[in-house]
């Protein structure tokens, strides 16, 4: 009786042994079988997303590269077909790519933005696809704050300086401080130069990074981040009359704008703006002329003169009587900045908000002129006359492309004032504003509306900009036939 029940309870753990390792093997299988299944769609998955991306570069390549751009405001398609995808070479799958245009590119002050959309499929055990989505843009000077084309290291950016938006150079800047606190150190937003360096102190030490000696760029914890923030060694970027269209400013005025000549404006003449009219006063004691602009069909006003040959401009006092329009004014020779000049919308926020003006010199320099110590009762109105001797703001992207920006005297006025451009600045170089402790401490305060707005006509590059890179993982082929986004 003994006997027989041990071989009896042996029996039952045998057969319960079994089932749990059935159990347990089974368990095993179709955890192996879930992981392989796993690590295929993983697979599938990054490859689904590294051949959208080479059909969003492909895409973005032959959109710079010179294909015909659309015109429309719908979506295009580019690469394939929403039925019929385009093959990718190798085992990359296919991808389908549509081009859909801001609906603002006809407006003669939006930049020329397009979004790429594409979805790439791969096949296999599934069909596995994924999404992403550009803008890219031609890039236009006017979305620096500073753009130097030839800086050399005779000044430098000190205390007080403040650039509140991308700053760019071909080349190395000086850069100073001298107070042991980072309060007034120069303020970059960005700060970017082709060469591997900047120059820092008294001796030019070459210099890597925004804090060195009693130097800390603000905003130190923005910039010690590095690209795109500080970034040395960039790329860089074309400038100067041969590389840039300004002959398209001239057409645009002599077609559909206004056209003037040194019979209308001799050297020396004072200009003013107020709302939508220029006036042009051309000696002491004239009568100024009034040339409303707000009727024309390209607000464009071109001021045919020599090299040697230059104007004041400035705007109101008031800034109710401010520039009401966008504009572009060009000339061949020098402006002299002669007084403050406002916008007389200044919120850049506002969606309704076109107020902006240009400023293009060809061989000519950008000056803050010097406001003179005798009278200047002969030159009428305060709307004529010099008044630059305090800090004062000056609204406008000013380009001078082979010239300089400079103080008349940059060691007036006495103490040292601040200028302040409400916009930017594209030269060649910065010539002497101050002394640290008199003439001008320049501050930039960057307009966004800048980063898509440009005055009219004003001369882009050759060169594109991406300025919205997105995954979009879900994106299917109506979306990018459609469009996943509101318009924009």
């Amino acid at each position: 009786m003994t006997t027989t029940n041990r071989r009896g309870s042996a029996l039952v753990l045998v057969l319960i042994a079994s089932m749990f390792l059935i159990v347990l093997t089974a368990g095993a299988f179709r955890y192996f079988q879930t992981n392989v299944a796993t690590q295929i769609w993983t697979r599938e998955r990054v490859q689904a997303k590294l051949s959208a991306e080479a059909g969003l570069n492909l895409a973005t390549h032959m959109l710079t590269a010179g294909a015909s751009l659309p015109t429309d405001f719908i979506p295009q398609d580019f690469l394939g077909t929403q039925s019929v995808p385009m093959d990718l070479p190798g085992d990359l799958g296919s991808v389908y790519a549509t081009i859909d245009p801001n609906n603002h590119n006809s407006s003669i002050i939006m930049a020329n933005a397009f979004l790429i959309r594409c979805v790439a499929n791969v096949s296999g055990s599934t069909l596995e696809t994924y999404g992403m989505a550009t803008i890219v843009m031609p890039q236009n000077l006017a979305r620096f704050s500073v753009f130097m084309d030839n800086p050399d290291l005779e000044g430098y950016y000190g205390d007080g300086y403040r650039f509140d938006g991308p700053f760019y150079a071909n080349g190395p800047v000086w850069v100073q401080s001298v107070d042991f606190t980072s309060n007034n150190d120069v303020f970059f937003y960005s700060f970017e130069l082709t060469s591997d360096y900047y120059a820092y102190g008294p001796a030019k030490t070459d210099a890597t990074t925004p804090a060195i000696g009693k130097l800390q760029m603000r905003p130190y914890n923005r910039l010690i981040l590095g690209p795109p923030y500080f970034d040395l060694g960039v790329e860089p970027i074309p400038f100067g009359a041969a590389e840039l269209d300004w002959e398209g400013v001239k057409n645009a005025a002599v077609s559909g704008g206004l056209s003037l000549g040194t019979a209308e404006v001799p050297s020396g003449s004072r200009l003013s703006l107020k709302g939508d009219t220029l006036f042009v006063m051309t000696a002491p004691l004239a009568t100024p002329v009034a040339y409303p602009l707000g009727g024309l069909t390209n607000p464009v006003v071109w001021i045919d003169n020599s090299i040697s040959e230059y104007f004041y401009l400035r705007g109101h006092q008031d800034q109710d009587q401010g520039l009401d329009m966008a504009l572009t004014i060009g000339t061949i020779g020098s402006i002299y900045m002669s007084g403050p000049l406002f916008y007389r919308n200044p919120d850049p926020q506002d969606p309704d908000n076109e107020n902006l003006l240009g400023l293009l010199s060809v061989q000519g320099n950008m000056i803050i002129a010097d406001d003179p110590d005798s009278t200047q009762v002969e030159w009428g109105p305060e709307q004529f006359q010099i008044c630059t001797d305090d800090t004062l703001s000056y609204s406008a992207v000013l380009l001078a492309l082979e010239g300089v920006l400079r103080a008349e005297k940059h060691w007036e006025p006495i103490p040292v004032c601040e200028f302040q451009i409400i916009g930017g600045y594209m030269i060649q170089n910065e010539g002497y504003t101050g002394t640290g402790s008199a003439g001008f401490n320049m501050a930039v305060y960057f307009d966004p509306r800048l980063l898509y707005m440009h005055p009219p006509f004003f001369p882009t590059t050759a060169n594109w900009n991406t300025t919205m890179w997105e995954d979009l993982p879900n994106l299917n082929a109506n979306d990018v036939h459609d469009g996943p986004f509101p318009p924009y």
